[in-house]
């Protein structure tokens, strides 16, 4: 299974426009370019994705209907995993995945959780993965995701994105 952990877009802050809760934060403008960007750049690198997985949180959930309105062709499935949220758990998350079905699965996720999960499918603890707002990795997981079974492919900010 390859996965593809992206981080969400650059969304508003605490306060901007009376927004009072963190998990209702919007993406910004320049968040909707980079979320295009994520799906134009993985497009040219030859990726397909069957399914997004994205978690329940507004600006991840925006993430992913930015990334699916910029998909040319047959746009992947978008599936809401309460498990991508933060304090989400790892097995469980390895779990819906699995049961989720499909070869090659982008997950919408943030920050630290979804470096925290990096770590944990490629086997350590003590790895400090760093994405950036819009930047994502690609993990192979074999027959699926388990801890210590993945290997990071590549790392990507958005200064690297070709548009």
């Amino acid at each position: 299974m390859d996965l593809y952990l992206i981080r969400h877009a650059d969304a508003l802050a605490l306060g901007e426009r009376g927004i009072t809760e963190d998990d209702d934060r919007p993406l910004s403008e320049a968040g909707e370019i980079q979320a295009q960007h994520v799906s134009k750049t993985l497009q040219k690198k030859g990726v397909s994705l069957d399914k997004l997985v994205t978690s329940p949180l507004l600006r991840a959930r925006q993430t992913a209907e930015w990334i699916v309105k910029a998909w040319n062709g047959k746009a992947p499935e978008t599936v809401i995993c309460d498990e991508l949220a933060p304090g989400g758990g790892a097995r469980k998350l390895a779990r819906f995945l699995r049961n989720q079905g499909g070869e090659h699965v982008g997950l919408l996720g943030h920050i630290p959780h979804l470096a925290e999960w990096a770590g944990w499918l490629i086997g350590s603890k003590k790895a400090q993965i760093d994405f950036a707002k819009a930047g994502f990795a690609h993990i192979t997981c074999g027959d699926g995701p388990r801890k210590g079974r993945g290997v990071l492919q590549w790392l990507v900010t958005p200064e690297w994105f070709e548009v």
